[in-house]
């Protein structure tokens, strides 16, 4: 009877500390390794959870804020947040935060790495460093190289919100490949809606 009262208690345990909230079936959480951290990425377990934060905001003045097309390019694939834990998960390239330093303090996502849209921009000083960074390189006339390009994923606030659309041009307009490139048009307003994980980065460093 104490065997069976043992079993009783352990499958009770787990049904109470069950996911409730799913990302898809059968898929509690999804974890990832970040700056030698390990994070768990799962959506909010409260089923009467709501947004509260400025991302709960359904209209914003424009300029600068208008609904950005679906795609950037034809050649730059569009993700929604599967693909996103997808390539985060198993380390396809490098997630990129394209949004000002100022958003990102404050809330993330988990694996990404800051790198402000401003910084691909011809006029930036730090631009060089940032092509740098993920696979570019001079040839001998002096022209960007991008045989080598990382394939990285970017995203900003949401589908009202220029600045990983900007960088993704900019680095159009210079040659970066296309194919190198994926658009996560959702951003921090799509994934907060559906309660997935974010990060405080200053809080986790």
């Amino acid at each position: 009877m104490r065997f069976i009262y043992m079993i009783s208690l352990v499958v009770s345990t787990l049904i109470i500390n069950a996911n409730v909230v799913e990302i898809v079936e059968g898929v509690p959480y999804v974890e990832i390794e970040a700056d030698g951290k390990t994070y768990k990425i799962e959506r909010i377990q409260e089923e009467d959870s709501y947004l509260t934060n400025t991302f709960a905001l359904t209209s914003r003045p424009s300029p600068p804020f208008f609904i950005e097309p679906f795609s950037v390019s034809k050649g730059v694939e569009t993700y929604g947040e599967l693909e996103v834990l997808d390539f985060i998960s198993k380390k396809k390239g490098i997630f990129i935060d394209a949004r000002l330093a100022n958003w990102y303090e404050r809330s993330a996502i988990p694996g990404a790495v800051n790198i402000p849209f401003k910084n691909f921009l011809e006029d930036a000083p730090e631009r060089e460093n940032v092509l740098k960074e993920i696979g570019g390189a001079y040839d001998k006339n002096g022209e960007w190289d991008f045989s080598n390009a990382e394939t990285i994923l970017l995203y900003c606030n949401g589908a009202w919100c220029g600045q990983s659309p900007t960088a993704i041009n900019a680095l159009i307009e210079i040659g970066y490949p296309e194919s190198k490139m994926k658009y996560y048009r959702g951003g921090m307003q799509a994934w907060q809606l559906l309660g997935l994980t974010t990060i405080v980065p200053k809080e986790t460093k």
